[in-house]
């Protein structure tokens, strides 16, 4: 899920986590459950494929006068692929008690698990 950007040192340089997975690890069916989370950054690959167009003209008007430029034939067109490229923090949280129940009777659990391991870790969900 994506999350409002957070500042970790990794390595000796400054990473932007944005990607928080929550995961349940166990669960008694009664009143307890625990979860792993972990908050990943996101890496950008840009890849060149290429496209062929013809040369043509560019006619711009500025300031009322009209130019006619040629324009070269177009042969990039760029993919970007968005890839999980570090986790930056990961841990356990433990629910119990009234969070509990409110859980159990969510119309929808999974985003109520992940809004309120948000809040105990101070992240904002986007």
């Amino acid at each position: 899920m994506k999350i409002q950007a957070i500042s970790s040192w990794q390595n000796g340089q400054e990473k932007l986590g944005t990607e928080f997975n929550l995961r349940i690890i166990n669960d008694n069916l009664l009143d307890s459950a625990s979860f792993y989370y972990n908050i990943c950054s996101e890496e950008v690959s840009h890849i060149a494929t290429n496209i062929i167009a013809p040369p043509s003209i560019l006619t711009t008007i500025l300031d009322g006068v009209e130019t006619e430029t040629e324009v070269a034939e177009v042969t990039e067109n760029v993919k970007i692929i968005t890839t999980y490229a570090q986790q930056l923090v990961d841990g356990n949280l433990s629910i119990s008690g009234q969070d509990y129940q409110d859980w159990g009777k969510a119309s929808d659990i999974n985003l109520w698990a992940y809004e309120w391991a948000a809040a105990k870790l101070n992240l904002v969900l986007v």
